[in-house]
């Protein structure tokens, strides 16, 4: 299979991907949070003993920006770090009350915003835009994984 990089639907993603953040900017204006984070801050909702290695497994980002965002949550106090037991370079990440406070407000905004992009869908196009879009994440899995392979 081949990957291009340039398709009308890699703009579409695009707008799609800036008006999601202008939307959480204008309705997390008044915070100090940047709208890049809030994901991070929902992983962490509710979870225990993750680590910043976990994070970056779980989303696929590289660790260095999964730190520097971790970095700013802690910075802006929404995010505490505790050593891992036996293992001085681990750091276990917890939520703060000031993050447990924001995130149900984070989950209503995201399913407004998810509501808004289907709203005038009928039941059986959201269902065939869901499977449209989970074949697209797994030849996007697979085109990862083929370009790693092709730098080894």
């Amino acid at each position: 299979m081949r990957c291009r990089t340039e398709t009308m639907h890699h703009r579409w993603f695009l707008v799609i991907h800036r008006s999601r953040h202008a939307f959480l900017r204008e309705r997390f204006g008044n915070l100090d949070i940047e709208p890049r984070l809030l994901p991070l801050l929902r992983r962490l909702y509710g979870a225990e003993r993750l680590r910043q290695e976990d994070l970056s497994a779980e989303s696929g980002l590289d660790k260095s920006t999964i730190a520097h965002g971790i970095r700013r949550l802690i910075d802006l106090g929404y995010v505490t770090r505790d050593p891992c037991p036996g293992d001085r370079r681990s750091y276990y990440l917890s939520l703060t009350e000031k993050a447990n406070a924001l995130v149900p407000a984070v989950d209503a905004a995201m399913q407004e915003w998810t509501d808004g992009l289907t709203a005038d869908f009928s039941p059986e196009e959201v269902r065939t835009l869901d499977a449209y879009l989970q074949r697209m994440a797994d030849n996007a899995d697979r085109c990862v994984r083929s370009g790693l392979r092709a730098r080894s």
